[in-house]
């Protein structure tokens, strides 16, 4: 039967943590931390790419559609995600895709995932079970207050072949990915319950009313000082902040190399790391510029919204364009 998915966006943590982390010095505390959080994105995304090929090779005996990345408002400021959601006429499968190694142990009371490398050493994190009941108890109280009263199951998915699960509550959800297939088909053989045209339906609502992680700015997400942040035009090189030349123009003194004026890719850093919105001054200063005419030519390498009038003039950097 026919198995249809809906395109997973990259995470925009992709991007723009790596920037974050070469505009900040060298010496910052926060780089650790950074580095490790993107490494999770990345492992993160890469499992549920994994997830959504093998799914799409499956055959089962039931049409499917498949959503991705969803994430939900269920009280204003208050979201929840997650990171597949399967829609059939038998079932309402909630998988959550880890992609992590090494031995596993779910713990309770209270409840926390412990993951032991090669070496012995111990990290812990938030419980996946706990996370997925959650997932669980959000989307069905926020289907309900649009009258849709449906029962949802749910699974940990282990991605990678190199995760053991030493220890786990008896019957917990945790399945690995060769197990899948066998789910579906079990879950495929139930009665129907749910008709076609609510299945539409909720595939619709959920897809209207999904929104967009947003972290931007990332130093107020991450509560780094802007300050801190290198200026300028940063060298592909070394790293370190160019030296404006002309409108066409800037020099690495740490390297001596030379690079096109990058306008676009320094706005987007201070619009993703700093504030949504830039004025002629802000710009010339977090781009190193030398007067009012070369931030105006810097700021129409984007197209930016502009509010405001005289000094107040402000220019809005409109996220859909660039992410």
């Amino acid at each position: 039967m026919p198995i249809k998915i809906m395109p997973r966006k990259e995470p925009p943590l992709l991007k723009t943590l790596p920037r974050l982390i070469a505009r900040l010095p060298k010496d910052s505390p926060h780089i650790k931390k950074l580095e490790q959080r993107l490494y999770r994105v990345r492992a993160g995304y890469s499992g549920e790419l994994e997830i959504d090929q093998y799914i799409a090779t499956l055959e089962v005996p039931t049409s499917m559609t498949v959503l991705t990345d969803i994430q939900l408002s269920h009280s204003p400021g208050m979201t929840f995600q997650i990171d597949t959601l399967i829609l059939t006429e038998k079932f309402i499968l909630i998988i959550d895709v880890k992609n992590i190694t090494d031995k596993l142990r779910f713990k309770t009371n209270p409840n926390q995932l412990e993951q032991e490398s090669k070496t012995g050493e111990v990290r812990r994190m938030d419980c996946p079970l706990e996370q997925l009941h959650t997932h669980i108890h959000n989307l069905q109280n926020w289907l309900a207050k649009s009258k849709f009263q449906v029962d949802i199951i749910g699974r940990v998915l282990l991605s990678n072949p190199n995760a053991h699960v030493i220890e786990a509550p008896p019957n917990a959800p945790i399945i690995y990915k060769k197990g899948l297939p066998v789910l579906l088909r079990n879950q495929s053989r139930k009665p129907t319950i749910h008709n076609p045209k609510l299945i539409k339906r909720i595939e619709e609502l959920i897809r209207k009313n999904r929104i967009d992680y947003d972290p931007f700015p990332l130093c107020n997400y991450f509560s780094i000082d802007s300050d801190s942040l290198k200026r300028g035009q940063l060298c592909t090189k070394c790293g370190e902040t160019m030296q404006y030349v002309n409108h066409k123009q800037r020099r690495c003194i740490e390297c001596g190399i030379t690079a096109p004026n990058n306008y676009r890719e320094t706005l987007i850093d201070y619009f993703t790391l700093i504030n949504n919105s830039i004025s002629n001054r802000e710009c010339r200063d977090f781009l190193q510029l030398k007067n009012k005419d070369a931030a105006n030519y810097a700021m129409k390498s984007l197209p930016l919204n502009k509010t405001g009038n005289s000094v107040a003039t402000r220019y809005v950097w409109p996220k859909n364009f660039l992410l």
